[in-house]
């Protein structure tokens, strides 16, 4: 009975030892380029406010993920306000624009005036990457940053942020009349180098 019992044992330890190890691979993030009209829309009234910016920059850096910054620092505040401005707090639908805003970039000559810096992230595997690519865009001073606008499901209302060479701001906007205006600015930081 003893050696039936040790030969089941070594019977299952050769086996399980020829088990071949499946890895599976994570899939390759790819860049999407955003082809919403109404995001090229924002964008191009936001950079005519005067409330944003007192200069024209010649850059943008393309990345629409900005937001997610904003909101991990103050999501209290960030979805208080959305319920208010949105009216309808429907977070399924914020949250699947925030994940799209991870992958999306801008198309070049959607905004106008401003040449865009390439910041692609999904190439991005280590912090010395993401180190490299933060030291390689400051030749391009001054530029700007705009995050990818969260809608209402109306479409009438957005949450952007912006940054500049000397602040950050996360605002509202709302369209009425067909012009985009700041509702309210809940946010702004001003940024020393």
């Amino acid at each position: 009975m003893r050696n039936i019992f040790l030969c089941i044992i070594c019977f299952t330890l050769i086996f399980s030892c020829q088990k071949k190890e499946v890895i599976q691979s994570v899939p390759k993030i790819e860049k999407q380029y955003i082809t919403d009209p109404l995001v090229y829309e924002v964008i191009n009234a936001v950079l005519k406010m005067p409330e944003i910016s007192e200069y024209k920059p010649d850059y943008m850096i393309n990345c629409s993920y900005i937001l997610d910054f904003a909101i991990n620092e103050d999501k209290k505040a960030f979805y208080t306000l959305t319920e208010k401005y949105f009216g309808e707090n429907d977070t399924l639908n914020i949250y699947n624009q925030i994940e799209k805003s991870k992958v999306s970039y801008y198309s070049e000559g959607k905004i106008n005036n401003v040449k865009m810096i390439d910041y692609d992230l999904t190439k991005i595997a280590k912090s010395e990457q993401l180190d490299s690519l933060n030291q390689s865009i400051k030749k391009y001073r001054p530029y700007v940053t705009i995050s990818f606008p969260i809608f209402n499901k109306q479409r009438n209302v957005a949450h952007v942020s912006f940054s500049d060479d000397g602040s950050v701001k996360y605002f509202f906007i709302k369209k009425t009349d067909g012009k985009w205006e700041i509702i309210t600015i809940y946010s702004e930081t001003i940024v020393c180098y």
